[in-house]
């Protein structure tokens, strides 16, 4: 799953300048889907992004207020869905049943 970003356009900007790696969810719910102290959240839960947008979540994410959290939050896990979409439609992960 991980390997799947390797050569991939940044799944918010779009850029695909060599830097994208699937980023592993941090945001508000992320004790839920596997994160921890030191532990990422759960491999299938990552985005491809590129090392500016990374950097953007991450630190942005860290300082802003509890509305901002939300909002980051929230963009961070549909950026999870839309990595998810792509895995699928190029046949990284198989979904039984269904043909992209």
């Amino acid at each position: 799953m991980l390997a799947g970003a390797k050569g991939q356009g940044c799944v918010n900007c779009g850029a695909a300048d060599g830097t994208v790696v699937a980023a592993h969810y941090t945001g508000l719910r992320g004790h839920l889907l596997g994160k921890g102290k030191g532990i990422k959240a759960h491999d299938l839960m990552v985005a491809d992004l590129c090392f500016k947008c990374h950097h953007a979540f991450d630190v942005d994410y860290d300082g802003s207020s509890f509305e901002k959290k939300i909002d980051l939050s929230e963009q961070f896990l549909y950026l999870v869905a839309r990595t998810l979409l792509r895995r699928v439609e190029q046949g990284i992960i198989t979904v039984k049943g269904y043909e992209p």
